[in-house]
């Protein structure tokens, strides 16, 4: 039974950090260098075949700039007024770059 629940949990890690990853539109080869970690390591958490020690998962969230609940969750049911303050938040981080900035716009104006 705790093999199972380890699976489930492994999962969800590993799907909630690479769609997380996608979302601050970063490589693996990028967020494997910020946590301190080879490709293969952050492969195998993405794909729920590993695990991160608390310590690490910590890096995970500090990096992907979320709190620790969101690599947990289902962050596709992400409540509107979260998900667009971790959007303000994102938008902190590209706040100089005229061209992702850029991007961002055309990417909301597609939305509305």
């Amino acid at each position: 039974m705790k093999k199972k629940l380890k699976n489930k949990v492994s999962l969800s890690l590993g799907k909630n950090v690479k769609k997380l990853r996608k979302l601050n539109n970063m490589k693996q080869q990028e967020l494997a260098e910020m946590i301190g970690f080879d490709v293969k390591s952050l492969s195998l958490i993405e794909n729920g075949t590993g695990f991160a020690s608390a310590k690490n998962i910590d890096k995970l969230a500090e990096s992907l700039n979320v709190p620790i609940s969101d690599l947990f969750d289902d962050v596709s049911d992400i409540e509107p007024e979260k998900a667009y303050n971790n959007l303000l938040r994102n938008l902190e981080f590209i706040k100089d770059n005229t061209s992702k900035l850029n991007t961002v716009n055309l990417v909301v104006k597609s939305l509305l």
